[in-house]
């Protein structure tokens, strides 16, 4: 069994009795109509400001604005509710940032879960005493951009027995130390 479950990984894993440390936060999000080429890079903005850790920001293939603000303080447990006060905040930033977009229309909003880990790191491989239960799981935000090369990663691990990511994988084991701090906060 893989347990690749989101924000959800924690609570799943408990019915296996382990307490693997990963906790759902609430993030918001939005996305704008679809408009011609703006730009082609991520942009991310690290610097702290009110209620606001990080901010980024990218225009996808069709054209629409997608973006996102990491709160301050963090929001932990399963609250999908949008705020009304997440638009103004994030269009002040963004407009700062790269004040062409002033007037570009946004389609909607949503707030969803990531799945957080201590140190800001996913937790892949066995579980602990189980050999029949992986963990593929606490991508903290990434698990759209990681999910895909790490699925096809551990199907050829897992299937074929091939040990050429051993090393990497290595680092995101289970039963490591989760002192470090998460590098891009």
């Amino acid at each position: 069994m893989i347990n690749c479950a989101g924000a959800g990984a924690g609570e799943l894993g408990k019915l296996t009795g382990h307490d693997f440390p990963v906790y759902p936060e609430s993030h918001e999000a939005g996305i704008t109509e679809p408009v011609q080429r703006l730009f082609d890079p991520m942009i991310v903005d690290i610097r702290p400001v009110k209620e606001s850790a990080n901010y980024y920001f990218y225009q996808n293939s069709e054209g629409q604005i997608v973006f996102c603000i990491t709160p301050e303080p963090n929001i932990p447990g399963h609250d999908i509710d949008s705020t009304s006060r997440f638009l103004p905040q994030v269009v002040e930033r963004m407009i700062d940032i790269y004040p062409r977009l002033r007037h570009v229309r946004v389609r909607r909003t949503w707030r969803g879960l990531y799945p957080m880990t201590p140190d800001g790191s996913p937790i892949v491989g066995f579980a602990n005493g189980l050999s029949n239960y992986y963990l593929a799981i606490g991508m903290c935000g990434q698990g759209f951009m990681l999910g895909p090369g790490l699925g096809s990663i551990l199907a050829d691990k897992l299937i074929n027995k091939n040990r050429e990511y051993d090393d990497t994988l290595g680092l995101l084991n289970p039963d490591r130390e989760f002192s470090i701090e998460e590098r891009l906060k």
